[in-house]
């Protein structure tokens, strides 16, 4: 590789890399979070057998929203995605259990929050986990950080790899 070539790929590299954003990643992330971990809630309290694909759905809305706006190839991003998952996930179980009450007790879910203290809520969190929701968590993960790394062609690769090599 001659250096104008050489010269050619530094340039490439440090386009991308500086096209990343990972504040814009971190804060999608937080609010597709919530915003999944709410629907978790409602679509498994609905129809209890679709717990699986609530779970992969929170990892893929996280993934593509972290994607999107963070365009990340940094390891960073996928670290950040998959910790946002597993909390979507946990937090929508929490959701479920809320629902569950609530539907049961005909109060509002806000009046289930408000009547029990964070230590049961966390318990709660956790109650009735098995292997399968493991194994789903799992498959989110999976999603969520394949998801949240920007796709590069050949040619990205290899300018991104030799940058690196450089340093």
């Amino acid at each position: 590789m001659n250096d104008e070539e050489k010269q050619k790929n530094f340039e490439l590299a440090e386009k991308l890399l500086s096209e990343q954003n990972f504040t814009a990643a971190v804060i999608a992330g937080a609010f597709a979070t919530l915003l999944a971990a709410v629907a978790y809630g409602i679509v498994v309290e609905k129809w209890a057998f679709s717990y699986g694909f609530a779970a992969a759905g929170i990892g893929i809305v996280i993934g593509l929203s972290m994607g999107f706006l963070g365009r990340g190839i940094s390891t960073k991003f996928g670290v950040t995605a998959a910790i946002y998952t597993v909390t979507g996930c946990i937090l929508g179980n929490l959701f479920v259990k809320i629902m569950n009450l609530a539907t049961g007790a005909a109060t509002s879910p806000i009046d289930v929050l408000q009547n029990n203290s964070m230590s049961v809520l966390a318990r709660w969190s956790v109650a009735g986990l098995s292997l399968i929701h493991l194994v789903f968590w799992f498959v989110a993960v999976f999603a969520a950080v394949f998801l949240a790394k920007r796709s590069l062609s050949r040619s990205e690769s290899l300018a991104i790899g030799l940058f690196e090599l450089r340093d």
